[in-house]
């Protein structure tokens, strides 16, 4: 198997250099044609705009040269119903659901999309095959209700299940191992550092999690019934009787027309068919340009896990990570930009205590040179995603967003038994009293755990400290919310940790509210970094990565569920000398997030 996957990574390799130059000639195309360079749609004059959710909604994306702008960002599905509502080559929505990964804060900032869209007297279809044929249909579901037409095919299903959050526990499978976590943390709701050290789930963050599920269960059944002008205790019902088959969920009201794809294009698109059908991305890309003369507002995106470094990910925008270096300097330029507002668009469950604490301080800093900065979560804002937007003029959330997670922890996996029962010998010397502190070959000497603690107290009482300046809440009162409690988006507002809720239009209304702008005037958003600067970080990124060191969910790929274990590892293992400001990794209705 490893020979095989050395000629695997050889062939790799040796294809990916002969495409560099490919990749170069794309990005000068990139650079030199501008928008030339950029595919241009034309929208029908009896257009109906489709967002198909199948695949996904990507983070982030930089457009491709002479390419089709891809899956759809959240952004562009906002900006883009916001602009056709006003078109009148719009005629309406359509919305392909049903499938693909979709979590309750993109589908919340859709609906509140959609239904602004519906302002405009233009009619909204959703069409599935099935509602999670299978699996879970939940959040697809609850997204199609926002729509004036569900239709569904015949032979599809309504698995509205409902929620269930699981996390892993690790401790006896490690103990098998003879791996010994070592690991402190603050404080009692702290749920990352239970996946080592418990064989079940502990009281209190059983309380948290069932406040959580609780918390979405309520918000999805409250917008059904509202949608589908159905008693809350009908759509529980329909809950906990799931899942139904498209029959019963018609008769029941659950939706409108039993019919499939081709006849339910035939009624949203019309005589024009599906010529008629222009991507959502696609018309979002499409949107001109403001005059220059329009006040600027910056779009800094912090998608992944908090790292020191640069931010790392693809252009299609389905991976990546907030690297400290690369949003430090989004603020920095922004901030010399003198633009009148900074919205800080958030998605990550923490990660590095110091990374974070260096974005804090950009944050602090545009507000001390006059600037104000909405921070605008996404599906999660937690721990050192949280710390981030501490000082932000104003906290944006989704309903369904998980955020909080005010705690820390570090510490150590231990492998002396490990190696023991491999028959495995270390040795070594040390100059300095305190050099082996970090090694995974014995435990913390004494001395050493009191200053673990000591630094854990110190880092604990900043953040916390911070959290109160910021969002001007007493001392005790973040106490309170703090102690690593993870909340939902609703169940933070109503805490003081989150001031309204919503999505980036509501932060766009926050941003022209602070920096004393008139609703109706039209501003520019900017995105810092721009897409030169991504597409200069990617191209460094492919042309200096190394085969050598495979990341650590590679050594499992072929284990059903190893790579989700592996995520759940990566943060002690990976970085076993660090001090971590992250949330725990749940798995919601079987997907790992």
């Amino acid at each position: 198997m490893g020979f095989l996957r050395f000629v695997a990574r050889f062939i790799f390799w040796l294809l990916a250099l002969l495409g560099i130059a490919v990749v170069a000639m794309v990005v000068a195309g990139f650079f030199f044609l501008g928008d030339l360079g950029r595919p241009h749609v034309k929208v029908p004059d009896q257009a109906v705009l489709t967002i198909d959710l199948s695949e996904g909604l990507a983070k982030d994306h930089v457009r491709l040269p002479f390419a089709p702008v891809g899956k759809p960002t959240v952004e562009d599905v906002v900006l883009g119903l916001e602009a056709a509502a006003n078109d009148s080559r719009v005629k309406g929505v359509m919305l392909k659901v049903g499938r693909g990964p979709l979590n309750i804060a993109e589908a919340q900032e859709i609906r509140d999309a959609v239904a602004g869209f519906q302002s405009s007297s233009k009619p909204v279809h959703a069409f599935a095959e099935s509602f999670g044929e299978g699996g879970d249909g939940t959040i697809h579901y609850y997204l199609a209700a926002s729509a004036d037409r569900i239709f569904l095919q015949p032979s599809g299903e309504v698995a509205t299940l409902g929620f269930m959050v699981e996390q892993p526990f690790l401790r006896a499978a490690l103990d098998w191992l003879g791996v010994k976590p070592q690991v402190s943390k603050r404080k009692e709701f702290k749920g990352a550092p239970y996946l080592f050290t418990e064989t079940a789930m502990p009281a209190p963050l059983r309380q948290n999690l069932q406040q959580l599920t609780d918390s979405w269960l309520t918000q999805v059944v409250d917008g059904i019934a509202a949608n589908r002008k159905k008693d809350a205790g009908v759509v529980r019902r329909w809950i906990d009787n799931a899942p139904l088959s498209a029959a019963d969920a018609k008769k029941e009201g659950m939706v409108d027309e039993l019919q499939y794809w081709d006849q339910a294009a035939a009624v949203t698109y019309g005589v024009a068919g599906e010529d008629a059908s222009i991507d959502v991305a696609d018309y979002a890309a499409q949107i001109p340009d403001l005059k220059a003369t329009a006040p600027r507002v910056a779009l800094i995106r912090g998608n992944g896990p908090v790292i020191l470094g640069d931010s790392e990910g693809d252009p299609f925008g389905d991976s990546g990570n907030l690297g400290s270096d690369t949003i430090v300097k989004a603020f920095s330029d922004a901030i010399d930009d003198r633009v009148r507002a900074i919205i800080f668009r958030i998605d990550s469950p923490g990660g590095s205590y110091v990374a974070a604490d260096a974005i804090w301080r950009e944050v602090m800093r545009a507000r001390e040179m006059g600037i104000p900065v909405i921070a605008s979560f996404g599906w999660q804002a937690a721990s050192g995603g949280y710390f981030v937007a501490a000082p932000a003029t104003k906290i944006v959330a989704q309903p369904g967003t998980i955020t909080g997670s005010i705690g820390v922890f570090a510490g150590k996996p231990v492998l002396t038994e490990l190696w023991a029962n491999l028959n495995v010998h270390f040795e070594g010397v040390q100059a300095g009293a305190a050099a082996g502190t970090n090694s995974v070959n014995r435990d913390y000497a004494p001395e050493e755990w009191a200053r673990l603690e000591k630094r854990l107290d110190e880092i604990y009482a900043d953040f916390t400290g911070k959290v109160a300046e910021g969002r001007k809440l007493k001392p005790e009162k973040v106490e309170e919310v703090a102690k690593g409690q993870i909340w939902s988006g609703a169940d933070a507002k109503a805490r003081g940790l989150v001031d309204e809720l919503g999505g980036l239009a509501m932060a766009i209304r926050l941003a022209k509210q602070e920096s004393k702008l008139a609703q109706e005037t039209n501003v520019t958003l900017v995105a810092y970094p721009s897409e030169e600067e991504r597409w200069e970080s990617f191209l460094g990124e492919f042309m200096g990565s190394s085969a050598a060191a495979p990341a650590l969910s590679d050594s499992a790929e072929l284990l059903p569920g190893a790579q989700e274990l592996a995520r759940a590892l990566q943060p002690l293992i990976a970085q076993p000398d660090a001090v971590l400001l992250w949330a725990p990794p749940i798995s919601v209705n079987g997907r790992l997030d």
